[in-house]
């Protein structure tokens, strides 16, 4: 009985050593996503930021202003279902933190904006700590 056990524990042994190998390869297409959502991250970071530094053009343009960031920040959504990890968890903050109305971003000593300065931070350093380091245009906070 001895002499039978002690293969078969040797042999199941094997196994889950090559099960635990093989997951290496499914860390790198995470990895290889996470890159990807970091890049992309970065660029729709930018174009809002943009969209804000810039405003509307006179009064009669607040509205399609503020289409056009509602439509940026819709972009954050997605990106946080690619990824995962770190990476995963510091996108969904930032987007639990989003305001329902983009204006509250770009007013005077606005939490929201801080939150969406701090949270952005704390995505790109989740992507520098897998190895995608992003550069993020500063966000313009107003201050009274």
């Amino acid at each position: 009985m001895r002499s039978i056990l002690i293969p078969v524990v040797a042999f199941a042994a094997v196994l889950a050593l090559t099960g635990c190998g093989s997951g290496d390869s499914g860390s790198d297409s995470a990895s290889e996503a996470n890159a990807d959502v970091c890049t992309q991250f970065a660029s729709v970071h930018d174009e809002l930021t943009e969209l804000a530094s810039v405003g509307p053009n006179g009064a009669g343009e607040v509205g399609k202003w503020t289409a056009d960031k509602d439509a940026t920040i819709s972009k954050f959504a997605p990106l946080a279902e690619q990824a995962s990890g770190d990476v995963r968890e510091a996108l969904q903050s930032l987007v639990t933190a989003l305001p329902a109305d983009s204006l509250e971003l770009t007013e005077p000593d606005s939490a929201s904006g801080q939150a969406f300065v701090d949270n952005s931070a704390s995505v790109a350093s989740a992507c520098d700590s897998g190895g995608t380091t992003i550069s993020l245009a500063e966000f313009p906070l107003q201050k009274f």
